[in-house]
């Protein structure tokens, strides 16, 4: 073979692998962000979460999406000059709801987790999508049994195989790993 073809076809095998990564783009992880949002907003629609900020997410070629976000599960009058002291009472009320809307938390989080599985169809399905949610405390707040992060994230073909029905609803929790931090 000449040297001229060899480098030619050696300066093709770029082009030739950049056209099969996925085509993640800006819109899709917006579209996706927003739907991380309004997942979380309309868990407890008669008394919302807060959104601490807006979810942000971003696409890592070769290992797979990830979106952030942080809330407070259990929204209630700071510290002003309306409102100088938090009570001992409202400090109690408050851990007690961050308890009891946790394990909903979790559920709807392995529920977004499905649903965007068919969302990010350009994802690899060897790639990983993982959701963080990041938990916000007052300082000084009782944290006892809450975490202060979740993390949960799973391979995209199991999580496409579970939300077509090729695989058994059932085997979720075992499909992805969950942190707690």
């Amino acid at each position: 073979m000449r040297p001229t073809a060899v480098i030619l076809l050696l300066c093709a095998l770029p082009f030739g692998s950049m056209a099969d990564k996925p085509k993640v783009n800006v819109a899709m992880i917006k579209a996706m962000e927003d739907s991380v949002d309004n997942h979380l907003l309309r868990l407890w629609p008669d008394d919302p979460v807060e959104m601490i900020g807006v979810t942000q997410g971003a696409y890592v070629s070769g290992s797979g999406v990830v979106f952030v976000s942080e809330v407070n599960l259990a929204p209630s009058a700071g510290i002003s000059p309306f409102h100088k002291t938090i009570t001992p009472d409202e400090l109690k009320r408050i851990h007690e709801k961050k308890l009891s809307r946790l394990p909903k938390l979790k559920a709807a989080m392995q529920e977004w987790l499905l649903n965007s599985s068919d969302s990010l169809a350009p994802v690899p399905p060897e790639e990983q999508i993982a959701l963080g949610i990041t938990l916000f405390y007052w300082v000084g707040e009782n944290t006892e049994g809450l975490p202060a992060q979740i993390v949960m994230h799973g391979p995209k073909r199991a999580l496409l195989d579970i939300r077509t029905g090729r695989a058994d609803k059932a085997t979720l929790s075992s499909a992805l790993t969950v942190q707690e931090f």
